[in-house]
């Protein structure tokens, strides 16, 4: 293995380790059994507005970007590049 493989590897391995911290770190929003039947939602315009400034939009924003480099560098990883 070469030095820049091992490299994205311990880098992958941090990522993977990062998004299962960020996940159990989540709400667990709908995760109970009236979520399916009772619907709780009283967002108004007002309570809505400023949702995207909250410290739980910035979590889902970097869950998504970790998610993105989790994706390209399994990719990465699982590529064979001319290698036996």
């Amino acid at each position: 293995m070469s030095a820049a493989r091992i490299f994205i590897m311990i880098v992958f391995i941090a990522v993977c380790a990062f998004l299962v911290y960020l996940v159990y770190l989540g709400k667990g929003e709908g995760a109970d059994l009236t979520s399916g039947i009772v619907t709780r939602n009283n967002d108004t315009f007002y309570s809505t507005h400023g949702k995207k400034h909250t410290k739980d939009a910035l979590r889902v924003r970097v869950t998504v970007i970790f998610t993105v480099i989790f994706l390209v560098l399994a990719v990465v990883l699982n590529m064979n590049w001319g290698l036996s």
